[in-house]
């Protein structure tokens, strides 16, 4: 099985690639992005079966943990970005308008892909995969950097931050469930408010 992740992420870097050459406007170099995120993680991860490597990542673990840790992972995360956009506001540095302007320019398929298949892709990568591999602090630094193409440093501090809290809580609760939530629901949070108030 191995193999046929890493066989899926040299493809998905062959794709990027092509569609980001021959067919960037269609933004679908998107999905093998993500694609190879994903296959690398599982890649990684991968012990004998697919049993024995979802109960490695915890996945799904006990629903009573899961919401404990989503709640409170919700709770801090978005504690933490207030704190940051205060900060950057009273220093007169906030350069979210130009997540904002590519928010509002990509397609419906390009958010779902943002929305639902990266923080499964991403959490798989950067916290199940590299925190035991590397430790905690070098895979956030690791996830904060792979968003640089927002082109905006508050972005780029504020991802450094909710993986930092991610990381956290999936060494605290050893489980990926409550992460890949949290994740999600940031990040449709994050895309509704760009589309509807930007």
């Amino acid at each position: 099985m191995k193999k046929i992740f890493l066989a899926i992420f040299v493809l998905s870097i062959i794709s990027f690639f092509l569609f980001i050459i021959f067919f960037k406007d269609t933004y679908l170099y998107n999905f093998f992005v993500q694609l190879g995120v994903f296959s690398l993680g599982a890649f990684l991860v991968w012990k004998n079966d697919l049993k024995g490597t979802l109960s490695s990542i915890g996945f799904p673990g006990s629903i009573k943990n899961t919401a404990i840790y989503f709640v409170l992972g919700m709770l801090a995360l978005f504690t933490a970005l207030m704190i940051l956009s205060f900060v950057s506001l009273h220093f007169g540095f906030n350069d979210q308008v130009k997540v904002a302007e590519k928010i509002q320019g990509l397609p419906i398929y390009v958010l779902f892909i943002a929305v639902f298949l990266a923080p499964i892709a991403e959490e798989l990568l950067f916290r199940a995969a590299l925190i035991p591999r590397i430790g905690m602090l070098p895979s956030t630094i690791i996830f904060a950097l792979a968003h640089f193409a927002y082109g905006s440093i508050i972005e780029i501090l504020g991802t450094f931050l909710i993986g930092l809290l991610l990381s956290i809580i999936f060494t605290r609760s050893k489980s990926i469930t409550p992460i890949i939530l949290i994740h999600i629901t940031y990040n449709l949070f994050s895309v509704l408010v760009l589309r509807l108030f930007s």
